[in-house]
């Protein structure tokens, strides 16, 4: 009988023995305390790269007690929202590390919104001030002329003509006018300190409250694993609205001592030259990303001997065998996957210290619980399919303004995450894909990963995305959706053959559609509500 208790990725260190925690403070009762504290410790050290500009933790503690300062004088207090809606860049540790040392609440909004959507964040969360960039102001003007509730704007200039006057001022003067007197204001594990709202693949987006201690535990998590060594450098090429970027690696940099390397924006041109540039050790991006890199970056432009990257962590999506592969080969760079989701703050397990992670998304992080369970939440055997739970620190508070949907995601401490998978008898997850993807077909469940999967193995595919097409005697059949390396290569028939040995008939797709891409959200997952519409 395997011992529960022990099926998750496995410390190397005691907390006291991680190399980039010597000489420093170890437990925190807030995000904003951690700040504060690194800053006294270690005021020198750069946090951030940004182009040619080095902030250190001294700076960005001095810029966010300004913008904090400001907030205070504003009426921000504890527990109010503050938004950013800014490109990528240290001023978002600005605005959001001065609201959250009020005790206030960070809320990051997606920058690829437009006016409607905007003006339903704004009426849902009710911040009092929003920080937002030029390039982004004739949007969110749109979305605050729309909106009933019309927070105090300020706007973070990046030199983008957009003939709006919303913004009552601007981030450069706070940070030039307002004092850096400090405004830490003490909280508690379970004060909320981040809001970040869900990508909306299914009906409205939702507010997802995170508490300190979820961000806490993640990043004492990582640190016994051993992830990170002193002197690492983490480049930073996704959104920073998403909760990767900010609850998996500024967050737990922040604590461990470490540096960030922010990049405005993925670019394949961009990639390779950055890391060898700034050092950079870990990098984390999606499959998509790295399916680009591998396809059109030439290993011959790489300087080895300037390369420390040790580190390509993969999530948001599942990670397919071939690119990993292929990346290993190409690069030999090992691309490692996870599993996580922002009301689990990000990460809840990992391939870390797993030398073989049998294209697994890896076990849980120490803190964290994880059980297979069916729809009367019950536990599952092990080798069973059914929906992946989460139970610890991590999990959120709640969705803003959402008691019932709340309710329905979190119960008896579990939290529900719409995921199917399974679990084998050492604790390794298996991803088969979400609930509400799963195909009925004449009353066989279809998990599209189980498709996709073989599909992905395939030399000609480059992406493939499998889906349910409504039908009025079999309830749906199934459709692959299918990106090839060069177009023309593969007929329908050729894939179906190409199946047969591989799955179960009755998952052969009925039918298949090449395409030259697919509708994706910022963060590289297929929208496959999207992608059905356009079939129709």
């Amino acid at each position: 009988m395997i011992d529960k208790s022990k099926r998750y990725v496995k410390p190397i260190l005691a907390l006291e023995d991680v190399g980039t925690l010597k000489g420093k403070r170890l437990k925190f009762d807030s995000v904003a305390e951690m700040l504060v504290v690194r800053s006294r410790e270690i005021p020198d050290f750069p946090y951030a790269l940004y182009y040619d500009e080095v902030v250190t933790f001294a700076q960005v503690n001095e810029r966010a007690n300004r913008v904090a300062n400001y907030l205070k004088a504003k009426g921000v207090g504890k527990g109010d929202i503050v938004s950013t809606m800014v490109l990528n860049s240290p001023e978002i540790f600005y605005s959001m590390f001065g609201a959250q040392k009020l005790g206030a609440i960070a809320g990051a909004t997606n920058y690829m919104l437009k006016g409607p959507e905007i003006a339903y964040v704004l009426d849902d969360s009710k911040p009092k001030v929003a920080f937002v960039g030029s390039e982004y102001m004739k949007d969110f003007a749109n979305g605050w002329q729309m909106a009933r509730h019309k927070p105090i704007v300020v706007e973070v200039v990046t030199g983008i003509d957009h003939g709006t006057n919303i913004a009552e001022g601007n981030l450069k003067d706070i940070l030039a006018g307002y004092p850096a007197d400090e405004c830490f204001v003490s909280q508690t594990p379970n004060d909320p300190f981040l809001l970040l709202y869900s990508s909306g693949t299914a009906g409205l987006p939702k507010g997802i409250l995170l508490a300190n201690k979820a961000e806490l535990s993640v990043c004492t998590d990582l640190a016994v694993l051993g992830a990170y060594r002193p002197g690492d450098v983490a480049m930073v090429i996704l959104p920073m609205f998403h909760t990767n970027p900010l609850c998996c690696y500024t967050y737990p940099f922040l604590y461990q001592g470490l540096t960030l390397c922010i990049r405005k924006s993925f670019s394949t041109a961009d990639f390779w030259p950055s890391i060898m540039k700034y050092g950079v050790t870990s990098v984390m991006a999606v499959p998509a990303m790295y399916a680009y890199v591998y396809n059109t970056a030439d290993p011959k432009t790489i300087d080895y001997g300037r390369l420390k990257l040790r580190r390509a962590n993969s999530g948001a999506a599942p990670m397919p065998l071939e690119i990993v592969r292929g990346f290993k080969e190409k690069f030999n760079i090992e691309v490692t996957d996870g599993y996580g989701l922002t009301e689990g703050c990000g990460v809840t397990s990992s391939c870390f210290n797993i030398p073989d992670n049998r294209n697994s998304i890896g076990m849980a992080l120490p803190s964290q619980e994880v059980e297979i369970m069916d729809d009367d939440n019950k536990i599952l055997p092990y080798g069973e399919k059914g929906e992946i739970c989460i139970k610890g620190d991590s999990i959120m508070i709640g969705y803003l303004n959402k008691p019932k949907a709340t309710a329905e995601a979190i119960r008896d401490g579990w939290l529900h995450t719409g995921d199917v998978g399974y679990m084998d008898e050492m604790g390794y997850l298996y991803i088969s894909g979400r609930k509400k993807e799963m195909i009925n077909r004449g009353g066989e469940n279809i998990y599209p990963r189980e498709i996709e999967i073989p599909l992905e193995r395939h030399p000609k595919i480059a992406e493939v995305a499998v889906v349910g097409i409504a039908d009025p005697a079999l309830g749906e059949r199934v459709k692959a959706c299918i990106v090839l390396k060069e177009p023309g290569t593969m007929t329908s028939d050729a894939v179906k053959e190409y199946l047969k040995d591989k799955i179960a008939k009755y998952k052969i797709p009925e039918s298949v559609e090449f395409m030259a891409n697919f509708p994706r959200n910022p963060t590289g997952k297929v929208l496959k509500e999207e992608l059905k519409k356009a079939l129709n």
